[in-house]
C-alpha cells in the first residue's frame, strides 16, 4: 500500500505542470536554439529546424501530436523525437518551423493545447520526469 501511494504521488507531481481540461493538455511552447541543428535527438535522429518535432519530457518518443495556439488559434502537428531537461515541466519544445506556424519566434515561450493524435498516453513510467 505504501508503494502504491508513493507511486502515485510522484505521478502527480511529474504531472503538475500540465492541467488536464477536455480533451487535451495546457502546456507552454517554447522552441529549440538554431545552435541544435545537426545535433543527435533522444530518438537518434539528428534534429533539424526546419523538419516538425518536438521535445517533451510527458509524452513517449514517436507520439504524434496536435498543438494549437490558445491564443490565435493556430495549429501544427509534430512528432516527438527528443526529451527535455526535468526541469521543463509543463512546456513542449518545437523545432523552430514547427514554432513559426503558430506564434512568432519574438514570443518565446506561447500558452497552447496539446492534443494527441495516435492513441499513445503521456509516458509516466519515463526516468527524465
Amino acid at each position: 500500500m505504501k508503494r502504491v501511494i508513493i507511486f502515485v504521488t510522484a505521478m502527480a507531481i511529474s504531472l503538475a505542470g500540465f492541467s488536464q481540461s477536455g480533451n487535451g493538455t495546457s502546456a507552454k511552447a517554447s522552441f529549440y536554439s538554431k545552435s541544435f541543428n545537426g545535433r543527435k535527438t533522444a530518438t537518434g535522429e539528428t534534429y533539424w529546424d526546419h523538419l516538425l518535432t518536438a521535445a517533451s519530457n510527458i509524452y513517449k518518443l514517436g507520439t504524434r501530436l496536435l498543438v494549437v495556439n490558445k491564443s490565435t488559434g493556430k495549429k501544427v502537428e509534430v512528432v516527438v523525437n527528443d526529451r527535455m531537461a526535468p526541469h521543463m515541466k509543463g512546456r513542449v519544445d518545437l523545432s523552430r518551423s514547427a514554432f513559426q506556424k503558430i506564434a512568432s519566434v519574438n514570443s518565446g515561450v506561447v500558452p497552447v493545447k496539446v492534443y494527441v493524435l495516435d492513441g499513445k498516453e503521456p509516458d509516466n513510467d519515463d526516468k527524465t520526469l
